[in-house]
């Protein structure tokens, strides 16, 4: 048996790509490096013995990648399209692997971690065909698959308040079986950095009330 597939989507460390709603409040170069931060974190947080795969955008970025996350792993570039159809190309490919279950995840949320995807993993193998990890602004931060579901990536309002709500309702109404765990928080602002900081999960030291990187803030 294969073990299981996570999905790890990312984008290029750039000043204005990523995390630019943060960026406000530090400026792009800080923002980038928590990003940085976040990625690596979470590749630290996925279960040893599962196969991870970077997903992976943009296109021509690989290098660049494999020089910061290392060479040796997996990745795979994100499709053209919305975020549904590079999720669903991506679990397509996954299962036609022959793998039997798979995660998709970002890389915006500091408080997934083994146990998090243990549980996911316990959830998939009881009366359930797809597990999500709810995002508390309304979209998840997981999904765990049995099975290709296309209703959950179709016609779905992406960074909406309804994203989940959306996502659950068609894959109930064709006739999927979903399990909820219990609610995570992604880093877009300040307020959600300084809680990521406050419960340990971020390495960051704030001089006069300002959150800084530590130890680095290095553009690949």
């Amino acid at each position: 048996m294969k073990p299981p597939v996570v999905l790890l989507f990312v984008k290029a460390p750039d000043p204005g790509r990523v995390k630019t709603r943060l960026a406000k409040d530090l400026g792009n170069e800080a923002a980038v490096a928590v990003y940085r931060q976040l990625v690596e974190r979470q590749l630290q947080q996925i279960p040893k013995a599962w196969h991870t795969r970077i997903v992976y955008d943009p296109p021509e970025a690989l290098k660049r990648f494999q020089a910061w996350l290392g060479a040796d792993r997996d990745y795979e570039a994100q499709c053209e399209g919305d975020l549904g159809a590079r999720l669903q190309t991506a679990v397509h490919g996954a299962f036609a692997e022959g793998t039997e279950r798979v995660f998709c995840i970002g890389a915006d949320c500091p408080s997934l971690n083994v146990e998090t995807f243990e549980t996911a993993l316990q959830t998939l193998q009881g009366e359930t065909d797809l597990v999500f990890a709810p995002a508390e602004d309304g979209g998840y931060v997981l999904l765990g698959l049995n099975k290709e579901i296309p209703a959950i990536f179709e016609g779905i309002p992406w960074s909406q308040p309804d994203t989940l709500k959306v996502s659950q309702a068609q894959a109930e109404q064709n006739g999927y079986r979903v399990a909820l765990l219990p609610p995570h928080f992604d880093i877009d602002t300040r307020a959600d950095l300084e809680r990521a900081y406050e419960n340990g999960w971020m390495t960051l030291y704030k001089p006069q009330g300002r959150f800084h990187p530590q130890p680095k803030a290095r553009i690949v």
